[in-house]
């Protein structure tokens, strides 16, 4: 029988506490051995996808990410993170390293094993420009590689964006199909159509696509690198360049960026990516097209939080990010 995904999640933290025993009886066949009569391992902590604990024997670690809903219920499939491997440059972050989707192996959980970046979570609100400059260094050398247009699909963010909202509208139509929630994505699709022209001459390059404030640790050497690939892609780079923050917050994820420090962020990556030799961006194009990214993404985090806000025992952090960013939206979009 399948499992209710209240019980997949708690089967998530049930497993995760067996971890250690596991490892320690050689249960597991590992990407990078660990010693078992000396591993331990540590809670990491949990987002909307996945717990995460770190597997260290003192010259060694791993992180354990456990799906805490149904696999077949991800927004993404566990090994299109562990394809995504090969395209990620040395020294920009987490590696995917291997993938278990069974429920019957020795942790009686799926699991995604990757290697470990040490560092901390800087809180969104205390991000600076100094933190974003360097932030956009690394993401001039992730987006380094670029794909030629007739290797990849093509973008369109406008049906990107009407295939997300009607999917909410179908499936969680309690948030998805209200009066506010059709008129924001009416106002939504207008903006990305009146900008759409900005993305047919873009290069295509590897993005994250999910590079909110908890998805970068800072080492002890300043430098932020990124973790949790569910959502790569090749994709825009401005994507990436929408995820960190802006001037519509919610939640715990966005680093509040006013219009001037938007600019000093761009002007920072374009540098960044000259100096690596990528291909020139046009910051004006840029800031065109991460704005759009912002609003599509934004979006449909209020959404996300709108249904998980309804759910039995919700955490009431998602009421409030969901009233956040539809204040943020419908200022920006003066409604």
């Amino acid at each position: 029988m399948k499992a209710a995904p209240g019980e997949f999640r708690r089967a998530a933290f049930v497993a995760g506490a067996r971890l250690e025993g596991v490892l320690r009886a050689g249960g597991l066949a590992l990407p990078v051995a660990l010693d078992p009569a000396v591993v331990r391992v540590e809670a990491l902590g949990v987002g909307e996808s996945y717990a995460a604990w770190l597997a260290s024997d003192g010259r060694g670690s791993l992180v354990f990410r456990l799906p805490v809903r149904p696999v077949d219920e991800l927004p993404r499939g566990m090994a299109g993170e562990l394809r995504a491997a090969p395209l990620i440059p040395a020294g920009v972050g987490s590696v995917p390293l291997a993938v278990d989707e069974a429920s019957d192996n020795a942790l009686g959980h799926p699991y995604l094993v990757s290697s470990h970046v040490a560092g901390r979570h800087v809180p969104a609100g205390e991000w600076d420009d100094a933190l974003l400059a360097r932030h956009a260094g690394q993401l001039a050398r992730l987006h380094r590689r670029r794909f030629p247009v007739e290797d990849v699909d093509r973008l369109d963010l406008v049906a990107e964006f009407d295939a997300g909202a009607e999917w909410w509208a179908a499936h969680h139509p309690e948030v998805g199909d209200t009066p506010e929630a059709r008129r924001l994505a009416g106002e939504i699709h207008r903006r990305l159509d009146d900008v759409a022209g900005e993305f047919e001459a873009i290069t295509y390059a590897f993005v994250h696509a999910d590079l909110v404030a908890t998805n970068v640790v800072v080492g002890d050497d300043g430098v932020p690198r990124f973790i949790d690939w569910e959502w790569s892609r090749i994709g825009d780079v401005a994507n990436d360049l929408a995820m960190i923050g802006g001037t519509i917050m919610g939640g715990r994820w966005y680093v509040p960026m006013d219009d001037a420090a938007i600019d000093r962020f761009i002007r920072a990556y374009v540098e960044e990516s000259r100096s690596l030799g990528s291909p020139p961006e046009d910051p004006a194009g840029l800031r065109a097209r991460r704005d759009a990214w912002e609003l599509h993404e934004r979006f449909q985090n209020s959404l996300h939080c709108d249904a998980r806000s309804r759910e039995e025992g919700a955490d009431p952090s998602y009421a409030r990010a969901t009233a956040q960013l539809r204040h943020g939206l419908r200022q920006r979009l003066s409604l």
